[in-house]
């Protein structure tokens, strides 16, 4: 049977050693009324502040939580193309996690695609680089060719095949991308017994992602989405509204449903089958625990491992639009800290800007009037040189991609293209670079 979780839980530092409540005098009655009048003005002044905050990101607490509704809304457009051959996404929740506002909002922005290329709209940025990542976690996790949620991939590299060179010790250079037709299926890897193939994904700043629901995986698989409070009460109240899989863990609650919605339409089923024909979309993978936790703070591993997270497992770790909002020292020791994590035949996918990108937008920033922009809130980048910064930081690299190549490796044509698609890195200098790194064995 499936066990599903979801962690609600503040971190401990927070608990213990910044709240007002653990100093000062035992009780209130000695207060002076005006006092307590006093309070209950800054109290309420605080609630007004609180909900005027979550109406203007819709029921989210910043401008980066609310780019979560925006990026799944990115995947609904997509998802939204009438070409099934050139659609890049297959994402039909994505529309319902976004909500209204960030749909009338990314709709706005898309452009149409010239005439005779087979799409009707432009290739979005968000497109590509959800189209990336998962290629490359299906690689990870040696899904079979016929498994593949699409038979033809963007520009990823083979995991499996560097942890086993290494292993063995081979003079194969790390990084050396295999061409799309040679990448290794899972039955050429049968007989390579000393590498297991990762049972855990952690998805770091998860947001709105639905990977569990939507993308072929292993069904051993169990799916950690780690992000902020209110960016979990906010998905976890939408999959449940929408008929998604998602369960609460408890001995009372395990084969029943907790969608009350969807089971008011369509009526109580009984039977131990009941939590799979209660939903519209069931999950791909074993198990799924939402935990609740921020990642800028130290203490965020100690709530992955309480959701039961093994580190002695091989781990995809996903950080797919998180590390830009952190500041480079914290971007530094999380990787870090993943690394120390991270079983022996884990990988670390993840998507960066440069160093040289977030400089200029900060320029740009003190020469503009303008404000409340995402890209506002970016705080660190990654050197020209990634392979060697993520080399350096506990990771063996394997690859630094970028978005135009991804696009090339995908045979997009530039006309459709909403982003610059030059591969000479010598002519076209990158602003990011995805990256995938593996972790053969521990430090």
């Amino acid at each position: 049977m499936r066990m599903f979780r979801f962690i609600r839980r503040r971190d401990r530092d927070d608990e213990q050693g910044n709240g007002t409540g653990s100093s000062g005098s035992s009780g209130s009655s000695g207060l002076p009324l005006l006092a307590l009048a006093g309070v209950a003005a800054f109290v309420a002044v605080l609630v007004r502040g609180t909900i005027a905050t979550a109406d203007k990101y819709d029921g989210l607490d910043s401008l980066v939580s609310y780019s979560s509704r925006l990026i799944a809304a990115a995947r609904a457009m997509e998802d939204d193309e009438e070409s099934e051959k050139a659609r890049l996404v297959d994402d039909p929740l994505a529309k319902h996690l976004a909500g209204p506002a960030a749909m009338k909002q990314v709709k706005k922005r898309r452009t149409g695609a010239p005439k005779g290329f087979g799409r009707t709209y432009m290739v979005s940025r968000l497109a590509v680089r959800t189209r990336w990542f998962d290629d490359q976690l299906e690689e990870c996790l040696g899904m079979p060719e016929t498994y593949r949620s699409s038979p033809h991939r963007g520009h990823i590299v083979s995991t499996m095949d560097a942890l086993t060179n290494e292993k063995a010790g081979s003079n194969k250079p790390p990084g050396k991308v295999r061409s799309l037709g040679s990448l290794a299926s899972l039955g050429s890897l049968g007989s390579q017994k000393s590498v297991a193939f990762p049972s855990q994904v952690v998805e770091l700043g998860a947001g709105l992602s639905t990977r569990p629901w939507r993308l072929h995986l292993p069904a051993s698989l169990r799916w950690f989405d780690v992000d902020r409070q209110d960016v979990i009460d906010v998905k976890e109240d939408m999959l449940l509204k929408h008929g998604a899989e998602c369960e609460i863990m408890s001995p009372m609650r395990r084969s029943h449903s907790k969608n009350a919605l969807l089971e008011f339409q369509i009526g109580s089923l009984a039977g131990s089958n009941h939590n799979h024909k209660a939903v519209e979309y069931p999950l791909r993978c074993d198990s799924r625990a939402s935990v609740s936790t921020d990642v800028g703070n130290p203490t965020w591993a100690r709530s992955l491992l309480e959701a039961g997270f093994d580190p002695n497992k091989p781990t995809v770790w996903i950080a797919e639009g998180l590390l830009m909002y952190l500041e480079p020292e914290r971007v530094d020791a999380l990787l870090r800290e993943v690394a120390a994590l991270s079983a022996p035949g884990s990988s670390l996918l993840t998507a960066v800007v440069t160093e040289q990108c977030v400089k200029r937008l900060a320029e740009n920033r003190g020469r503009s009037k303008r404000s409340g922009s995402l890209m506002g809130e970016w705080k660190s980048g990654c050197p020209q040189d990634p392979m060697s910064w993520v080399g350096g930081l506990g990771w063996t690299p394997l690859l630094a991609t970028t978005r135009a190549e991804i696009a090339k490796a995908l045979d997009l044509p530039a006309e459709v293209c909403g982003f610059p698609t030059e591969t000479d890195r010598e002519v076209a200098v990158p602003q990011g670079f995805f990256i995938v790194a593996t972790v053969a064995k521990r430090s």
